[in-house]
């Protein structure tokens, strides 16, 4: 037989017209009233806790599931992108054409490369606005050199 922690702090309330309110028998059931709410609150964090790992792990299997319908591509620039398989058709908001941050990639998360320019630099970029990368697109021009 289950007995739920709530069955137990109603059985506790129904016996306050047995005790008497200054005697000892009320310091007890008082303090096994409050462990009783603890172990509740307790459980029901863990409960909490117990359904947010589940959909960690439910969204770990999903992108690795999706994972394969991605693969790495080098730019003229030498850099890696991540960009859909030719011919991979999937359920995702993903198009063809698109590049995706290669390390945001290693950390399970798809940032789209953005072009951005640098302030000063005659070279165009692609930003990943997730973690603040910059892939140049093309490969430098000869005697290229860019100070920060």
């Amino acid at each position: 037989m289950s007995v739920s922690i709530g069955d137990l702090l109603r059985r506790t309330h129904g016996l306050w017209e047995y005790i008497d309110e200054g005697g000892e028998g009320a310091k007890r059931l008082r303090e096994l009233e409050r462990e009783l709410i603890e172990v509740q609150q307790r459980e029901t964090a863990l409960s909490q806790e117990n359904a947010a790992l589940k959909q960690t792990i439910a969204d770990y299997e999903h992108f690795d599931v999706e994972r394969k319908h991605y693969t790495r591509k080098q730019k003229p620039s030498g850099a890696w992108v991540i960009h859909v398989r030719p011919g991979q058709e999937f359920e995702a908001d993903v198009e063809q054409g698109m590049e995706f941050c290669a390390n945001c990639f290693q950390k399970r998360k798809l940032s789209i490369l953005q072009p951005s320019e640098k302030r000063g630099s005659a070279v165009v970029y692609m930003a990943c606005h997730e973690c603040g990368a910059y892939i140049m697109q093309d490969k430098p021009p000869t005697g290229f050199a860019e100070f920060c």
